[in-house]
């Protein structure tokens, strides 16, 4: 557990109005992954947003009652030209995501051609969908990925470890950016608030990250709506098999986020400052 709070650690620090908004087809939605054939090797860990202003899109989601990392602990991604905000859930977490320093960025795609950071970080100017998706392997092998894939190194990770992002994640704006962490970098999770008490006292401040005034705990369901979105693609068939995550096409890159099976009723509609509905 301690090994896994200091690598967590290490990788953030080098890594509203409200609007009320009707569920819309969230009984669809269900019924939908009730009949999907569920992976099990692929799971769910965390999700991005990429951003052009992370102060004000980061107000956007204190004001209704979440809580982030603090930005002294949210530092950039070495080596990568990029810097996050973090949101902190029982079983996963948010990150916006923005350019930090763009001479950074430039060079690091020329050394990783085949990424789609500059393409993602332009989004407002190509209509690439904003959204990543970070996703785990149980058991992990990395011959478990279903899609073809391109394997990275960046300055912050240790040793010997790579990422694996969809290779088509550059050449299909339109889909969500999808990639694989590997074990030791896998967000923690927790049944409980209680269990929080796990973590060691020695970081008993992280503690306070996961809890929002809000009520938030848990992340039940994502819905990512991708404009001219082509379903039948290797990446997407595998994504729409992994439990609580939809992929769809739609008129606009939205994401939908719900907790806690929406058991408080209410909802907010983050645009345009995020493209993004939170429910909870």
């Amino acid at each position: 557990m301690k090994n896994k709070i200091t690598i967590l650690i290490l990788i953030i620090a080098s890594f509203i109005s409200c609007k009320n908004e009707p569920k819309n087809n969230k009984n669809t939605q269900i019924v939908e992954k009730k009949v999907k054939n569920i992976s099990t090797d692929l799971q769910f860990d965390h999700f991005n947003i990429w951003v052009e202003n992370p102060i004000k899109t980061k107000e956007k989601l204190t004001e209704i009652g979440f809580t982030s990392v603090p930005d002294s602990l949210s530092q950039i991604h070495k080596g990568q030209g990029t810097a996050g905000r973090y949101f902190n859930f029982l079983n996963g977490y948010l990150e916006l995501i923005f350019v930090y320093d763009k001479n950074e960025l430039e060079k690091n795609n020329e050394k990783n051609y085949d990424l789609d950071f500059t393409k993602r970080a332009d989004f407002k100017k190509n209509g690439a969908s904003p959204f990543s998706l970070a996703l785990k392997v149980k058991d992990y092998k990395t011959g478990k990925i279903p899609f073809e894939k391109v394997s990275y190194h960046q300055d912050w990770m240790e040793e010997n470890v790579n990422i694996y992002s969809a290779k088509n994640s550059k050449t299909n704006l339109n889909e969500p950016s999808i990639f694989v962490v590997y074990p030791e970098i896998e967000s923690e999770r927790f049944e409980t608030l209680t269990e929080l008490n796990n973590i060691p006292e020695e970081y008993a401040l992280w503690r306070e990250f996961y809890k929002h005034p809000n009520g938030a705990q848990k992340i039940t369901d994502i819905v990512i709506t991708s404009r001219g979105l082509n379903l039948n693609t290797e990446t997407i068939k595998a994504v729409n098999g992994i439990e609580n995550l939809t992929v769809k096409s739609g008129k606009e890159h939205l994401m939908e986020v719900h907790f806690d099976n929406d058991i408080q009723g209410e909802s907010f509609d983050l645009r345009p400052e995020l493209p993004l509905i939170i429910y909870l």
